[in-house]
C-alpha cells in the first residue's frame, strides 16, 4: 500500500489527542474536466458505462462507526471539541438536517445544533480506509480503470466489464457490498455515460443510493441547481444567475457564444459537461513535483525561541520525509511567519547543495529565522510555514567538503522504522 501523506505529520500538542492528526492531506486532483482532457473527435460518449462512488458524509460516518455513542446524533469533524475553534470538515446527516454545513466554523455550527457533538480529524484513519477501499476496487476493474478524486470519492470505467446499464448496476451493488463487508461503510454510487453525469446521479439518492442516468432519463439531472455542477462554484453561480441561468437544463440551453464571451474557454466546458457531452477518460496523470509545502497553524500562538525552534525543526522533518518517499532533494527552500494580526513574514535562501537532509534543512531554516521579523510576547506567531523547490531525483551522493567533518545518517532506513513503528520510536539529535 502506498504511503499515506499524514503519516509524515508530527504531533505537537500534548493533550489526550496528540496521535490525532488534524489535517487530511489527499485533496481532490481535479476541480473539473479541462478541454485537454476532452476527446475532440466525440460529441459524446457512447456505450461507456462511469461509476461515481461516493462515500456517504464520510469522516462523520468513520467516527459514528468506531463510536457507537456517537450514532444517530449530530457529528460534525474538525475543529475543537469545545466548539471554539476550527471549521466542520464535513457533518453527519443528522447535522446536516439541523443546518449544520461544511465549510462553517465551529462556533457557527454549535450555535445552529447546539448538541452538534464535535470530534478532532484523524487524517490518518480516513485516508487508510480510503486507500484500502481503492484497493478492494481492483477486485471489479483493472487499476487503470480507477480514478481518485478525492478522498471519498473516485471513478471506475465499467465499460469493461459491463455491455449495459443492467450488469453495470449489477456491479455497482457489488462494489456496494464488497465495501460494506470490508469496512463497515456506504457510499452512494451513480452510473452513467460520462463521469460528469455518473458524478450528479450520485447526488439524486443519499445516503446508501444507487442511481442511473442514461440517454433517455437525462432530463432529471436538468431539474438539479447549476451549482451542482462540478466547477461551479458561488461565484460562478451568481454570473450565471445573472445571465437567468439557475438549473443545470438552462445551463445546456444556454448560446454558447454568450458562455464563451463571459466565462472563457470555461464556459464552454460548463456548457458541454451540462449537455452530457463529457468525453473526459479516467485521469490517472504522473505529475511532477515542482515544489513541497507545508503550513501549520498553531492552536495556541508561541512567541518564546525555544518554542520557534522546535516549530521549525518538526515542519524541516516533514518537508524532508516527504522529499525521501520521492526520492527527491531541494536546492531552495522558505520559511514563514504568521502573526496574531495576520502579516506575514518570509524568505527565500539557495541550499548549499542539493538536499533532502534534515540538519541541513533545519540549519538553513534557522538562518533564515535570523533574518525575519521575530514574535514576541506582544505579537506572537499564529502559522509556520516552509516549502522546498528546485526539485530534483536524490543520487544518493553528494560532494565532500575537505573542510567540513560530516556524519552520514541512514535517514531512509529511519524513515522506514517511524512509518513501522510510530513517529515518537527515533528522531536525530539537532547536534548531530
Amino acid at each position: 500500500m502506498q504511503l499515506i501523506s499524514s503519516t509524515y505529520f508530527i504531533p505537537r500538542e500534548g493533550n489526550e489527542f496528540s496521535k490525532l492528526f488534524k489535517r487530511v492531506r489527499i485533496m481532490p486532483l481535479y476541480s473539473f474536466p479541462h478541454i485537454k482532457d476532452m476527446n475532440v473527435h466525440l460529441i459524446a460518449h457512447k456505450k461507456r458505462f462511469f461509476a461515481h462512488i461516493d462515500f456517504d458524509a464520510f469522516y462523520a460516518q468513520v467516527e459514528q462507526r468506531d463510536n457507537v455513542k456517537l450514532r444517530g446524533k449530530p457529528v460534525s469533524v474538525g475543529g475543537s471539541e469545545d466548539g471554539k475553534k476550527g471549521i466542520v470538515m464535513t457533518a453527519s446527516y443528522e447535522a446536516r438536517a439541523r443546518g449544520v454545513d461544511t465549510g462553517m466554523s465551529v462556533l457557527e455550527a454549535k450555535r445552529i445544533c447546539p448538541e452538534l457533538i464535535s470530534v478532532p480529524c484523524y487524517g490518518p484513519k480516513y485516508e487508510s480506509i480510503m486507500l484500502n477501499l481503492l484497493e478492494s476496487l481492483r477486485e471489479f476493474v483493472p487499476e487503470e480503470c480507477i480514478e481518485q478524486y478525492s478522498i471519498d470519492e473516485c471513478f471506475a470505467d465499467l465499460t469493461g466489464v459491463a455491455k449495459n446499464f443492467y450488469q453495470a448496476t449489477r456491479v455497482a451493488n457489488a462494489i456496494k457490498s464488497r465495501i460494506l463487508e470490508l469496512e463497515n461503510l456506504t457510499a452512494s454510487i451513480g452510473i452513467s455515460y460520462n463521469k460528469t453525469f455518473a458524478k450528479l446521479a450520485t447526488k439524486l439518492q443519499k445516503p446508501d443510493g444507487l442511481s442511473i442516468v442514461t440517454q433517455e432519463n437525462k432530463d432529471k439531472i436538468y431539474s438539479m441547481p447549476a451549482n451542482k455542477l462540478w466547477g461551479v462554484g458561488r461565484r460562478i453561480e451568481v454570473r450565471l444567475y445573472t445571465l437567468g441561468i439557475r438549473t443545470i437544463g438552462e445551463l445546456a440551453a444556454a448560446n454558447e457564444r454568450l458562455m464563451k464571451k463571459e466565462f472563457g474557454i470555461n464556459g464552454v466546458i460548463f456548457r458541454k459537461l451540462a449537455r452530457g457531452e463529457d468525453t473526459s477518460e479516467i485521469i490517472r496523470k504522473e505529475k511532477k513535483e515542482k515544489s513541497l509545502n507545508h503550513y501549520h497553524t498553531l492552536t495556541d500562538p508561541i512567541y518564546k525561541p525555544e518554542d520557534v525552534r522546535k516549530e521549525i525543526r518538526r515542519i524541516g522533518e516533514y518537508i524532508c520525509r516527504k522529499l525521501r518517499s520521492k526520492d527527491l532533494t531541494a536546492g531552495y527552500m522558505h520559511l514563514s511567519i504568521r502573526f496574531e494580526n495576520l502579516t506575514y513574514t518570509t524568505h527565500i535562501v539557495k541550499l548549499p547543495a542539493y538536499t533532502n537532509d534534515d540538519r541541513e534543512i533545519f540549519n538553513s531554516a534557522v538562518t533564515i529565522y535570523g533574518k525575519l521579523h521575530k514574535p514576541c510576547e506582544e505579537m506572537k506567531a499564529r502559522q509556520f510555514g516552509m516549502g522546498v523547490y528546485d526539485l530534483h531525483n536524490d543520487t544518493k551522493e553528494c560532494n565532500l567538503n575537505l573542510f567540513e567533518r560530516k556524519v552520514f545518517l541512514p535517514y531512509y532506513a529511519l524513515d522506514k522504522i517511524k512509518s513501522k513503528y510510530g513517529e515518537g520510536i527515533i528522531r536525530v539529535g539537532i547536534g548531530t
